[in-house]
């Protein structure tokens, strides 16, 4: 149950479009119902399912609130390749879903993809995120795959893409340049809280069982 500390590339999760705001230039999103996906770990090669866990401790929002950006297909070698921004404050958790809005800019290069979105054309949408802390279950089936539930995550920018994300890391194996270091404990309890004592899983298990009662 000792955690361990490795280094983790940006993901990326498919959006859904909710609603759009022809006169403001928006779109509501649902960029995570914490719907379980499976991925490959690239520096072992090693598969396995992930969960983002939707505990309000869970998920850093501040960087969506403060305004991040809406991409084109996770393009940022360029301002060109921003078509607008995350409104913000508009990044928040409902229940079992995640939500956000963003504002396609009015510029002549965009009105073609804003217009498209309208007419429900493109309609594939990506969250990309970064995991910094994972707790992963097995339960006992040498065959399943194990179950990491991210505690800790971070969105950090909304894509409009032409075909569904990838759903596994965008990085291959031996890359290194864009990862962040990202915790990973096993055997602990997933609630998502980030003061369960890790060391000791039965008593993790218990404290979550409690905060659901309560």
């Amino acid at each position: 149950m000792n955690p361990q500390t490795v280094d983790l590339p940006p993901l990326c999760v498919r959006a859904d479009v909710r609603s759009i705001n022809e006169e403001q230039h928006t779109v509501d999103l649902v960029f995570s119902t914490g719907v379980p996906v499976d991925r490959i770990d690239y520096w072992t090669g090693k598969r396995y399912r992930e969960v983002l866990s939707l505990d309000p401790t869970a998920v850093r929002l501040k960087r969506l609130n403060a305004g991040a950006p809406l991409l084109d297909a996770h393009s940022a070698f360029s301002v060109g390749d921003i078509l607008g921004t995350v409104v913000p404050d508009s990044a928040r958790l409902e229940g079992k879903k995640a939500l956000a809005t963003v504002r396609f800019s009015k510029r002549e290069a965009v009105e073609p993809i804003w217009q498209d979105v309208r007419d429900r054309i493109i309609q594939n949408v990506s969250v990309g995120y970064r995991v910094h802390k994972f707790v992963e279950e097995t339960n006992g089936d040498k065959n399943a795959l194990p179950v990491r539930t991210a505690v800790d995550w971070e969105p950090y920018e909304i894509s409009m893409v032409p075909m569904p994300a990838d759903t596994g890391a965008r990085v291959r194996a031996g890359d290194k340049s864009d990862t962040n270091p990202c915790v990973i404990i096993s055997g602990a309890a997933p609630c998502g809280a980030a003061d369960v004592n890790v060391s000791d899983a039965d008593r993790g298990r218990r404290l979550c069982l409690a905060r659901a009662r309560g």
